[in-house]
């Protein structure tokens, strides 16, 4: 059992904008939060001094530099007084119960180390933007009940096999020494390889869908939704760490047995990145993992030591969980179908889980 106590932390880069609503959105949680912090990224837009100046009884855990979101909540479960750490991003407002639920849920399954509420849109808080998240055997996370109707959600908490940190209570004791995030992933998927990884380990990873946080724009220049397009960032971090996620975690006979779906993956890839403009980010991405492919042989090997489960008890298939913004055109929609097509054939030929 808990021990009914919970810290609270906001990770933050350049959030000055979202972190007086955040912050005065915590505050109502009740009892069971006995310690708020921000673990500030090296941010440069004044939310440091914002928290000090306006909330000086929240402690502020910083960077002096932006070292990506990784080592940032590292930061924050090693600075938390408590075993159990509900970690929030800055643009997101906890519900009044959020916590209490998230918390009876952990106690009611021993074996399980992260409870995720649902996620609701801010601007349309009758609508879902997802609850949790799948292993999707190609490497991303496949979002659970996406953009759906908040009132039609299975109230029953579940156990998924991906990790979204965007809100999630941890429980530290549980994974004792164990590395938590791993800072190889500045930014994006990052969640998903700690999910995974922790799915592997032999432990559950559950969604709490009545308990409930609204959730902002997202990260300031970064976001889809707050910027409107994919910036350079955002598209570079992604093409290297989902190489990362299946380098590191996945059996080979994984990669075998799911070789024809991951080689037509890489091909459109290709393909998409010289249609958009982007080959020199996909250039940028493959240099980067040459260069941290010593490391990464061994964490995959360090890994290996720790797994408990074969990663199909842990995968699933399914079309490829696209952004929705990512295909506009007729050419991309074709690209698109066909990619679905050849991930249904060799998910379906070689005995998938589900």
């Amino acid at each position: 059992m808990g021990n009914g106590a919970i810290s609270v932390c906001v990770i933050n880069y350049n959030g000055a904008g979202y972190l007086p609503r955040t912050l005065e959105a915590v505050a109502q949680l009740g009892d069971l939060v006995v310690e708020l912090f921000v673990a500030d990224d090296g941010s440069t837009d004044g939310s440091v001094a914002l928290v000090r100046r306006d909330y000086p009884h929240v402690r502020v855990v910083e960077h002096q530099h932006n070292r990506g979101v990784s080592a940032c909540r590292n930061s924050a479960l090693g600075a938390a007084t408590q075993d159990r750490v509900l970690l929030i991003d800055n643009d997101v407002r906890p519900l009044p119960g959020c916590v209490e639920l998230l918390h009876a849920a952990l106690d009611a399954h021993p074996a399980a180390l992260c409870a995720m509420p649902a996620i609701i849109y801010e601007d349309e808080p009758d609508m879902v933007q997802y609850v949790g998240a799948e292993s999707h055997f190609l490497g991303v996370p496949a979002l659970g009940s996406p953009d759906s109707a908040a009132a039609q959600l299975d109230t029953q908490v579940q156990t998924c096999s991906s990790l979204i940190t965007c809100a999630v209570l941890v429980d530290k004791a549980r994974w004792a020494d164990r590395p938590w995030f791993d800072e190889d992933f500045f930014l994006y998927l990052e969640d998903h390889e700690l999910g995974l990884r922790v799915a592997l380990s032999g432990f559950e990873l559950l969604t709490v869908p009545e308990a409930r946080c609204l959730h902002g724009a997202g990260t300031v220049d970064i976001s889809i939704r707050q910027t409107g397009r994919f910036t350079p960032r955002r598209v570079r971090q992604t093409m290297l760490n989902r190489w990362q996620v299946i380098i590191k975690l996945y059996q080979i006979r994984t990669m075998l047995r799911f070789a024809p779906a991951l080689l037509a993956f890489e091909i459109f890839q290709f393909l998409g990145a010289i249609y958009k403009g982007w080959l020199g980010h996909w250039l940028w991405a493959v240099a980067a993992l040459l260069g941290r492919l010593p490391r990464l042989m061994r964490k995959r090997r360090a890994f290996g030591k720790q797994r408990q489960r074969p990663d199909l008890d842990v995968l699933t298939g399914g079309p490829f969980p696209y952004n929705k913004a990512m295909h506009s055109g007729r050419l991309e929609r074709a690209a698109q179908r066909l990619l679905d097509a050849i991930v249904r054939c060799n998910w379906h030929l070689t005995g998938g889980r589900r």
